[in-house]
C-alpha cells in the first residue's frame, strides 16, 4: 500500500513539475515558404492529398462533436471538449490496458472510414479539430451564438493538422536545391497495407537567417502545412520558449504608462517615487499621411458608386477597387502597428537594464460607442475610432513582453492594460477635471497645469497601475510617487455621487441659525483662485456659487417683505438681515 501511494505521490508531483514548466514558456509561430519550384511532381501530388485527407478527416471530427455537443462538453466553464468520449464515438480499441474494457463497435468508426491514414496521424487531426472547436466555443461565451461555427467553413478551403515533434524532423542538407529539409511521415500507403515503418516526405524549405535565429530561441514543438489565398504553399513552425520571470532586485522600481492616440500614435511616461523621469512621443507621420489619402481615394469611389446605383449604371468595377483599396490600407496600418510594437519593446528593453519596470496601457472599452452616429462628434471622428486598431497593439505587445521573459498573466504580472476612463481630462496633480480647448492641450483651471494632453493621460494611466499593484504599495519615495497614489485613490470623477437638489430645502447649517466666525467656502474658493477672481458681478470668479449670491441675495431695508426676504435668503445661500 505504501508502495502504490509513493509512486501515485511521486506521478503527481511530475505533473505538477510539468504544468509548471508549461506555463512558464511562449509559444511563437515562425513562418517559413516551402521551396515549390525543385519539389518533384509525386511529391507535390503527394503533399496535395496528405493536406486534404486531413481536411476531410479533421471536417468529420467536427462534424461529430457538433451533432454531440451536450455529451461532449466538459470544464468548469463547460468550454472543453472530453477527447476520452470523443473516441469512443469515432475509434474502435482491442488493445486496452488491464481493467478497461475493448471497443469493438463505435458508432462512427474512423478507422474504417479514412484507411490511408495512420493512427498518429488520426490523433493530431482530432486534436486539432478539438482545438478549433474548443476555440468556438470561447468566441460564443463572449459574442453570443453570433460566433461562426468551424463547420460553416467554406468546402474549398483547407483545415491543415498541426504535426507534432514525435513525426516529423528538420534536417540539414547541404545540397543546391535547399539547405533545410522538412522530413514528414507519409501514410498514404503504408496505412492501408499495415507497415509499422511508414513511409516519409521531404519537403525543401526557404530558411533565412531571420528564421534560424527565431527556431533556435527555443524548442521546436509542431509545424503546420498550409497553402494561402495566392495558392502558394507554407510551414507553421511552433517554436517554445523557456523563461523565468526574475527582475533584478537591486534596481530601482519604476512603472512605464503608455497612451495610445491617433495623431500620435502612442505616449509614455516613466514614473519612479521621486519624480516623473521622462516622457517619449511616437509619431508616425507617414502613417496618418497614407492613410488619409487612402481614405479620400476610397471616398471618391463611394461616391462614384453611389452615382452609378442612383443612375441604374453597372458599378461592379467600382465595387471591386473598393476591395482592393479596404486589403491595401488594412496591410498598411497592420505594418505601421507592427513598428510601433517593435519601438515600444526596444524602448521597453533599455529601461529594464536601469529599473525593475511595470508598464501599464490603457484599455480603451467601449470606446466606439462614442462613435456612433447621433452622438455629434462628426464624421471624421467616427472615421478615426472605427480604424483605430489599438486592441491589437495592445495583444501585441503584450505577446513581445511574454517573448523577452516577462510575465503578463496571472496575479503579480508587471504587465497590465488598465481602465483609461477619465485620464486625459483629469489633472495628474490635483486631480481635478480640466479641459482640453485643444487636441493636444490640457488645462486645469484648478491648479493652472498646462501641459500635452497625452502626456496627462500617460501619468494617470501608471498611476492607476501603482493602485492596481499591491506589491508596489510599500514602496515610498519623495513627491511624485506619493501624491500619485493618493490622487489615484480618490473616486473617479465618473462615479462620484451627485448632490441632492436644494428645491424646497433650507441651506443654512442644521447646528448654527447664523454663519459662524470661520471663513465661508465661497471665500475660500476666491482666495484659493486668486488669477480668475473678479470684482464685477458676472465674473466673479470661477464658481458659479458666488455669482449666484451676488445678483440675486436680497438686501435689507428694501420695500419687500420681511418674509419674503427671509425666503429668498435661505433659498440662495445668504443669511436673513437683522
Amino acid at each position: 500500500m505504501k508502495l502504490n501511494w509513493l509512486k501515485k505521490r511521486v506521478r503527481g508531483l511530475y505533473r505538477k513539475a510539468k504544468t509548471m514548466a508549461r506555463s512558464k514558456s511562449v509559444t511563437i509561430a515562425v513562418k517559413v515558404p516551402i521551396n515549390w519550384e525543385p519539389i518533384t511532381a509525386r511529391n507535390k501530388q503527394r503533399l496535395r492529398q496528405t493536406v486534404g485527407r486531413d481536411t476531410r478527416v479533421i471536417r468529420a471530427f467536427l462534424g461529430i462533436i457538433e451533432q454531440n455537443e451536450d455529451k461532449l462538453l466538459t470544464g468548469k466553464n463547460i468550454d472543453r471538449i472530453h477527447d476520452g468520449k470523443l473516441d469512443q464515438l469515432t475509434m474502435t480499441a482491442l488493445k486496452v490496458k488491464s481493467g478497461a474494457s475493448q471497443r469493438t463497435n463505435v458508432p462512427h468508426n474512423f478507422k474504417v472510414r479514412f484507411p490511408r491514414i495512420s493512427q498518429n496521424e488520426m490523433t493530431e487531426c482530432r486534436q486539432t479539430a478539438v482545438a478549433l472547436y474548443e476555440s468556438y466555443l470561447k468566441l460564443r461565451n463572449k459574442n453570443g451564438w453570433n460566433a461562426s461555427r468551424p463547420t460553416s467553413i467554406n468546402g474549398s478551403r483547407r483545415i491543415p493538422r498541426w504535426v507534432f515533434s514525435q513525426r516529423f524532423k528538420l534536417i540539414e542538407k547541404k545540397t543546391s536545391v535547399s539547405r533545410w529539409w522538412l522530413d514528414i511521415r507519409n501514410a498514404l500507403d503504408s496505412a492501408p497495407e499495415k507497415r509499422f515503418r511508414h513511409d516519409r516526405l521531404s519537403i525543401p524549405l526557404k530558411i533565412s537567417p531571420f528564421h534560424l535565429n527565431q527556431i533556435r530561441r527555443g524548442e521546436v514543438k509542431a509545424v503546420q502545412l498550409f497553402t494561402d489565398r495566392t495558392r502558394k504553399w507554407w510551414v507553421t513552425i511552433a517554436v517554445r520558449i523557456p523563461f523565468t520571470d526574475s527582475p533584478e532586485e537591486n534596481l530601482p522600481v519604476a512603472i512605464l504608462g503608455i497612451d495610445l492616440g491617433i495623431e500620435k500614435a502612442a505616449c509614455s511616461t516613466l514614473l519612479t517615487p521621486e519624480k516623473t523621469r521622462e516622457t517619449r512621443y511616437f509619431v508616425q507621420h507617414d502613417k496618418v499621411k497614407i492613410i488619409k489619402e487612402y481614405d479620400a481615394h476610397v471616398a471618391v469611389l463611394q461616391r462614384e458608386m453611389d452615382t452609378r446605383r442612383n443612375n441604374n449604371f453597372s458599378f461592379e468595377r467600382v465595387t471591386e477597387k473598393l476591395r482592393q483599396m479596404r486589403s491595401k490600407r488594412e496591410n498598411v496600418a497592420r505594418e505601421y502597428d507592427r513598428i510601433l510594437t517593435r519601438q515600444l519593446l526596444d524602448y521597453i528593453s533599455k529601461l529594464s537594464k536601469k529599473y525593475t519596470l511595470y508598464i501599464a496601457i490603457g484599455r480603451l472599452k467601449n470606446i466606439r460607442v462614442r462613435a456612433k452616429r447621433g452622438n455629434y462628434q462628426g464624421r471624421r471622428f467616427r472615421g478615426m475610432m472605427h480604424s483605430w486598431a489599438f486592441a491589437r497593439i495592445t495583444d501585441s505587445l503584450k505577446h513581445g513582453l511574454a517573448q523577452q521573459g516577462w510575465k503578463v498573466d496571472g496575479k503579480d504580472t508587471r504587465f497590465r492594460a488598465v481602465p483609461e476612463a477619465w485620464t486625459s481630462i483629469r489633472c495628474w496633480k490635483c486631480g481635478s477635471k480640466g479641459t482640453r480647448p485643444m487636441q493636444n492641450y490640457f488645462y486645469c483651471p484648478s491648479c493652472g497645469l498646462q501641459l500635452n494632453a497625452d502626456r496627462n493621460g500617460s501619468i494617470n494611466i501608471a498611476a492607476r497601475m501603482l493602485t492596481l499593484t499591491k506589491s508596489l504599495h510599500s514602496v515610498r519615495g519623495l513627491g511624485m510617487w506619493t501624491r500619485a497614489l493618493d490622487k489615484a485613490r480618490r473616486a473617479p470623477l465618473k462615479a462620484r455621487k451627485k448632490k441632492p437638489s436644494s428645491k424646497g430645502k433650507s441651506l443654512l447649517s442644521n447646528k448654527e441659525q447664523t454663519s459662524g466666525s470661520g471663513e465661508s467656502a465661497a471665500v475660500h474658493f476666491v482666495h484659493s483662485d486668486l488669477v480668475s477672481f473678479s470684482d464685477g458681478t458676472g465674473e466673479s470668479d470661477n464658481d458659479p456659487a458666488v455669482v449666484r449670491t451676488v445678483e440675486t441675495l436680497s438686501v435689507a431695508g428694501s420695500d419687500a417683505p420681511v418674509l419674503k426676504q427671509e425666503k429668498e435668503a435661505r433659498s440662495s445661500g445668504g443669511i436673513l438681515s437683522r
